[in-house]
């Protein structure tokens, strides 16, 4: 549903998917609406725009650029709006990974095919032409579609109510656009993918600022970027806006230290933070909110393995909690995404949470030795001879049971245990 937002005098009416709520502010991965992990090769044709040819290219062109964004959906954090300002301050811990996944097919091509096999650059053409030019191209797939808008200026009192100085000499530009867009398998001409969306901008002045209220044509232009961005985001991946709201533990052992990671989290510094967390769930692993609190660093770094884990635990543990459900959903449909990225070479680089060791947990840790990239043989009793347990990633931290001789035991994932050598650990 459309949410309506006011700045500076403009109402923006927008069908945003981020997530607002008080708490800590990330942008994290997102898994496209429809997943389409195949398409390597892209055609793009003019969306054909009934009442303005010009708007034929311009979401085109807004489409390409959004496609080839290296960082596409991370924006201004101050304005929270998209286009009013530029440069790219938003946080975010996931690292390595950039979202230019797609070769798009150069306009020129595209116009030499068209003109050869005569037909026009417009969307307006059906979808076997498209898919011809497309197997012409070795494409797998050309989008294409139409938009549309229109506008209605209304005179009279201040929008909501207010006053001018002149009691009613007031300006409101209501401008509304539409599309569909649709996406056109080049080897079978059948269409595989379709989404449609609708905004509205709204802009109201009084008295001699009317004369700023920009034309029609030019908040036709502000839709069509924001149709364009969701054209992408359903078959396309990228960075997603989310403020999460971390769970309060009522305990009062957890009380303290639970505001102690909530304030390095806020800082940014989630190395410290973790230990924090996971001790937190280890020590109540019954309690959903200490089981959501864990999957929320998880997804902040991009590991939607582990994410899906701890969502899934917590919502297993209250099932009627929507939050829980919509954050097990997101992260199940992470684990593809982290798969795709796998595929095409271009992991989540694996974020190592070292943390601040026993001074920042519940209980002792060790934290074994090597890189993310590295494996450590965990036992199943105190001696390198008997079967191995796990293998864990070096750099993690383990809640320490026991000392036994030249060995560790450990807390694995659930209730396993294990055995790590002296040498093994920092």
């Amino acid at each position: 549903m459309a949410k309506l937002k006011l700045f500076f005098g403009i109402i923006l009416l927008f069908n945003f998917t981020q997530l607002y709520s008080q708490g800590v502010e990330s942008f994290i991965l997102k898994a496209p609406e429809k997943p389409f992990y195949s398409i390597k090769k892209i055609g793009i044709l003019e969306f054909d725009c009934s009442n303005n040819r010009h708007m034929n290219e311009v979401v085109t062109n807004f489409i390409v650029t959004d496609l080839l964004d290296q960082y596409r959906g991370i924006y201004d954090k101050k304005s929270k709006y998209w286009g009013l300002k530029k440069g790219k301050e938003g946080q975010t811990f996931v690292k390595g990974v950039k979202t230019d996944f797609y070769t798009i097919i150069e306009r020129d091509q595209l116009q030499k095919v068209l003109r050869e096999q005569r037909l026009s650059l417009s969307g307006a053409i059906d979808e076997s032409s498209a898919a011809e030019v497309g197997r012409i191209l070795g494409l797998d797939v050309i989008i294409m579609g139409t938009v549309s808008y229109s506008s209605v200026d209304e005179k009279g009192s201040s929008l909501l109510g207010l006053a001018s100085s002149s009691g009613s000499n007031c300006l409101t530009r209501k401008v509304n656009a539409k599309g569909t867009m649709k996406m056109v398998n080049v080897q079978t001409a059948q269409i595989v993918g379709t989404k449609s969306v609708e905004t509205r901008l709204e802009i109201y002045k009084c008295d001699d600022q009317r004369s700023g209220i920009p034309r029609p044509e030019v908040m036709a232009e502000t839709c069509m970027k924001e149709i364009a961005r969701q054209f992408t985001d359903y078959f396309a991946p990228g960075y997603q806006f989310i403020e999460y709201e971390f769970e309060k533990i009522k305990n009062k052992e957890f009380r303290t230290k639970g505001k102690e990671a909530m304030g390095f989290i806020e800082n940014g510094d989630l190395d410290r933070a973790f230990p924090i967390v996971y001790a937190m769930f280890e020590a109540d692993s019954y309690n959903p909110k200490a089981a959501y609190n864990l999957g929320i660093l998880y997804e902040m770094v991009g590991s939607y393995p582990d994410a899906s884990e701890y969502y899934g635990i917590a919502y297993e543990l209250d099932y009627t909690n929507d939050v829980y459900a919509k954050a097990s959903k997101r992260a199940k449909a992470g684990i593809g995404l982290n798969e795709y990225l796998d595929d095409i070479g271009r992991p989540v680089e694996p974020y190592t949470f070292t943390g601040g060791g026993a001074a920042g947990a519940l209980a002792d840790r060790v934290e074994v030795k090597g890189s993310s990239a590295d494996r450590v043989d965990v036992y199943e009793l105190p001696d390198k001879s008997s079967k191995i347990a796990a293998k864990v990633p070096g750099g993690l931290e383990f809640k320490v049971i026991e000392k036994s001789g030249q060995f560790y035991k450990i807390q694995l994932r659930g209730t396993k245990t294990g055995f790590v050598h002296k040498s093994d650990v920092k």
